[in-house]
């Protein structure tokens, strides 16, 4: 005798591309930061004559990238289920977030204040990933080169400022576990913070070895 067994419902059906496309474009919008607004996510088409049996159990994504942040993804969705299948799926996402701008033109040199920039909601591209949302992350830095009106400002566009500039008289602490003592030297060259100068000692008039640790201010360990 022949015994037949039934398959179960869904082992005939189809699982649905739109289903499959849904499951990737969640799975991006669950990797989002939180600070992000997302104006839009796609994923591709899929090839309609491709099909796929319909997944015993819910389908699960994952990506192997390590970017939180991308206009462009590439989604593995996967079923686990008694029929086993997987596919990668393209997304796309158009993102914005809040970015420091300039207002108007900073030369090189020119000392980062809070007049010269301003928070506009931006859309991220790949040049502006590496931009700035809090002003105190650049305040008190300088244009490294000159930057134009409504350019957003990132890190490849300044440099900390000098603190110390050539020529000038600057004051030299020096310090052992007893002892602190302060003079007068002349800087050498510029020093920006923690940069190690060449600074004259204006009473002995030895060249010393100092770091810049403030505005016209270097120490040295004795």
């Amino acid at each position: 005798m022949t015994l037949f067994f039934a398959q179960p419902s869904w082992a005939n059906e189809r699982h649905s591309h739109q289903e499959i496309r849904q499951t990737a474009v969640e799975f991006v919008r669950s990797q989002i930061p939180d600070d992000i607004t997302i104006k839009e996510i796609s994923a591709g088409k899929m090839d309609s004559r491709i099909r796929f049996k319909q997944c015993s159990q819910a389908l699960e994504a994952s990506s192997s990238m390590k970017k939180k942040i991308a206009k462009s993804w590439t989604i593995g969705v996967r079923c686990y289920g008694d029929i086993p299948w997987s596919i990668y799926i393209p997304v796309k996402a158009r993102l914005t977030r809040k970015m420091l701008v300039s207002t108007t033109t900073i030369t090189r040199g020119e000392m980062i204040t809070e007049e010269k920039i301003e928070l506009i909601e931006q859309e991220i591209t790949r040049q502006n990933q590496k931009h700035f949302s809090d002003i105190n992350h650049i305040i008190g830095h300088e244009a490294r080169r000159t930057i134009r009106p409504n350019r957003v400002i990132n890190s490849s566009m300044l440099q900390e400022a000098l603190l110390v500039h050539k020529k000038e008289t600057v004051m030299i602490y020096a310090k052992n576990k007893q002892i602190q003592i302060s003079m007068k030297g002349t800087a050498l060259k510029n020093g920006r913070y923690n940069e190690m100068i060449k600074v004259r000692n204006n009473s002995s008039r030895k060249i010393i070895d100092a770091v810049v640790v403030d505005r016209g201010v270097v120490a040295v360990n004795f």
